[in-house]
C-alpha cells in the first residue's frame, strides 16, 4: 500500500500557504480540521438565524421551516465551496488521477476534512429535526448518512481522494436549491429571478448526471488498479453511493425540480398553501 501526497501548487494554498505544509495524515490534525469545520457551519447556522430575524418572511415561518431556512443557507455555502473544489479537481488538478486509489494532496485533505465536518453538523441537524418534528425525508437521510460514513471511511483508509474530491462538484445544485426555497417562501415564485434560478437548478441536475457518467468512466479507465488496491470498505461506500445517485437520487430530484419549475410548490412542506398565514408570505402582519 503506497500513499502518494502531491505537494505541488494547489487550490488550498490560495486560502493560506501554511495549509499546504500541514501533515494531514496525523489524526490530531484531521480531527482538528473536522471539528473546526463543524464549528464553522454551526456558527453560520446561528448567525443566519440572527440575521434572518430582521425579515418578515422568516418571522412568519413555522419553527421547522425556520430550521430549514437556516440549513438552506448553510448548505448553500457548503455547495459553493464544493463547486469550487470540484471544478479544480476535475479541470485543473492532474496529480490525483495518476493513482486514483492512494494519491492525495493538501487540497484534497482540506476539502474532505471540511466535508466530514459539514456532514457531522448536517446529520446531527437532520436527526434532531426528525425527532422533534416527526417527519423523515428518506432519500435525504440516506444521502447524508452514507456521505458521512463514506467520507469518514475515506479519512481512515487514506484512499479514493481522487473520487471523493471530484465528487464534491455534485453539490453544485445546492446553492440554487437554497435560493429556490427561500425565494418561494418569500412569495416571489412568479418573479423572473425565481424562474431563472429554477432553470439553472434543473440544469445543474443535468450536469450532475454528466459528472456521474464521468465518475463511471474514471472507474472504467482505472478498474484494474481500483479492483486490486482499493480497500473494500471505501470501495463499498463509493460504489453504493455512486449507484444510488446515478440511478435513483439524481433522476428523482431532476424530475421533482423540473415539476416545481412548471408548478411552483414547496414540496418540503406540502401543507404550505393551506397555511400561508403561518407559513411565510413576504408581507407585514398586523
Amino acid at each position: 500500500m503506497v500513499y502518494r501526497i502531491n505537494t505541488n501548487m494547489g487550490l488550498v494554498e490560495h486560502i493560506h500557504p501554511a495549509l499546504a505544509e500541514v501533515d494531514y495524515r496525523k489524526w490530531t490534525v484531521k480531527v482538528t480540521f473536522i471539528f473546526a469545520s463543524f464549528l464553522f457551519f454551526a456558527a453560520l447556522y446561528l448567525l443566519t438565524g440572527l440575521v434572518s430575524m430582521t425579515t418578515w418572511t422568516y418571522r412568519n415561518l413555522r419553527e421547522k421551516e425556520k430550521m430549514f431556512w437556516k440549513l438552506a443557507v448553510v448548505r448553500a455555502m457548503y455547495g459553493i465551496f464544493c463547486t469550487v473544489v470540484g471544478v479544480w479537481a476535475i479541470f485543473v488538478d492532474t496529480e490525483l488521477e495518476k493513482d486514483p486509489v492512494f494519491a492525495t494532496s493538501p487540497t484534497s485533505y482540506f476539502a474532505l476534512t471540511v466535508t466530514v465536518g459539514f456532514f457531522v453538523f448536517e446529520c446531527g441537524a437532520i436527526l434532531i429535526s426528525d425527532i422533534v418534528y416527526r417527519k423523515v425525508s428518506i432519500l435525504l437521510n440516506i444521502h447524508h448518512w452514507l456521505s458521512l460514513l463514506g467520507y469518514s471511511t475515506l479519512m481512515v483508509t487514506e484512499a479514493a481522494h481522487c473520487f471523493g474530491t471530484k465528487g464534491l462538484i455534485l453539490e453544485m445544485s445546492t446553492p440554487f436549491s437554497a435560493i429556490c426555497w427561500t425565494v418561494l417562501k418569500a412569495g416571489k415564485a412568479d418573479s423572473l429571478f425565481w424562474h431563472a434560478n429554477q432553470f439553472m437548478l434543473v440544469h445543474t441536475f443535468h450536469l450532475r448526471s454528466v459528472v456521474e457518467c464521468f465518475m463511471w468512466y474514471l472507474t472504467y479507465q482505472h478498474w484494474e488498479r481500483i479492483w486490486s488496491a482499493m480497500p473494500l470498505s471505501i470501495f463499498s461506500f463509493l460504489y453504493i453511493q455512486l449507484i444510488l445517485v446515478t440511478f435513483l437520487m439524481t433522476p428523482y430530484w431532476t424530475y421533482k425540480k423540473t415539476q416545481q419549475m412548471i408548478t411552483p410548490v414547496d414540496w418540503n412542506f406540502e401543507d404550505s398553501e393551506a397555511n400561508k398565514a403561518r407559513n411565510g408570505e413576504a408581507k407585514k402582519t398586523a
